[in-house]
């Protein structure tokens, strides 16, 4: 499973606006909401308009900062001569046809359409494909609400909602209150298939009452079978519960807020972990779990950073 963050949506739109800068667009019109992102990114490299499709369609009058001049005389949406239509993707290639048929037919200028990603290197709905990206995929600014969630194993703690303080961690009526009150961290949209936790099946009813609350939608609340938090922390293997249940069970994905144990869920049950405080896709058998993280997430941020640069430098010598 390939995941894409707002930090690599922004790399590869940088690695090839070399594809859109001769093309001399005075508009970029971003397709709500996906597409706005996007359609911002292109826009302030290429130092051009942007738009989302609604304001384009009543011809909205163009806005800009006061920090950055922009070489353009046009004041209202339709007055620009070439404008590029924007979104994040492209699948089915509904998005944007439809999104064609609104532009209206007072608008005289030329439009080419692109899509940051694919899963093909053309496609018959867009002029302008910048990323192959083979399915399944899914992105940052939509893992919570994609249709994988479905399919989908998820931790509460560090995931739903933000993990208990030690002073709340008691076991006891401090606990109780958290469970009551925990602050909401991501909220599914989706239909979670399984709720995987290492939480005691004493606070089921708590549990049940918070997701209600706030709206969580699931087929399965899978708790820890123990007594109390003494028999939790006393667990010989503090990864069996979820890793075993994530394996034997048809689920593609598994989020989950700690690294270790993301890790040690992709490794034993060879399948794909989000890891929610990292920002990243474990891969099966990728990594190892490790004692000191502060120095394990220096390394591999260094190691992507250099990746980043030999990639970088790679696409400018193919260019020439």
């Amino acid at each position: 499973m390939i995941y894409k963050s707002y930090s690599s949506l922004s790399r590869d739109i940088s690695n090839n606006v070399h594809r859109l800068n001769y093309q001399k667009f005075d508009l970029i019109v971003g397709i709500p909401r996906s597409g706005m992102v996007p359609s911002y990114m292109v826009s302030l490299l290429l130092n051009v308009h942007c738009i989302d499709l609604p304001a384009f369609i009543r011809n909205e009058k163009l806005c800009k900062g006061i920090t950055r001049d922009i070489e353009s005389n046009i004041v209202k949406a339709h007055e620009a001569k070439k404008i590029l239509l924007i979104d994040d993707s492209v699948l089915s290639g509904k998005s944007m046809r439809d999104a064609i048929e609104k532009i209206p037919s007072t608008f005289k200028g030329e439009i080419l359409t692109a899509a940051v990603y694919s899963s093909d290197k053309e496609h018959e709905s867009v002029d302008i494909i910048l990323t192959k990206v083979e399915p399944p995929r899914v992105f940052e600014w939509n893992i919570y609400h994609h249709p994988v969630v479905n399919n989908s194993c998820f931790d509460i703690d560090g995931v739903l909602c933000y993990d208990p303080s030690e002073e709340q961690n008691d076991d006891g009526e401090k606990y109780i209150d958290f469970l009551i009150n925990a602050k909401p961290r991501f909220i599914p949209t989706q239909k979670v298939d399984f709720l995987v936790t290492n939480r005691l099946e004493r606070y089921r009813v708590q549990t049940e009452a918070w997701l209600a609350k706030h709206g969580v939608k699931f087929n399965q609340l899978v708790m820890l079978g123990l007594t109390n938090k003494k028999e939790r922390l006393a667990q010989t293997d503090y990864y069996a519960h979820k890793a075993n249940f994530y394996k034997s069970s048809d689920c593609s994905l598994f989020v989950e807020s700690d690294i270790n144990q993301a890790i040690e869920i992709a490794n034993r049950s060879n399948k794909f972990v989000f890891c929610v405080d990292e920002n990243m896709m474990v891969m099966p058998g990728g990594l190892k779990r490790f004692k000191n993280k502060k120095y394990f997430l220096s390394k591999v941020r260094y190691k992507l950073s250099k990746i980043t640069v030999l990639r970088r430098i790679y696409d400018i010598l193919k260019k020439h």
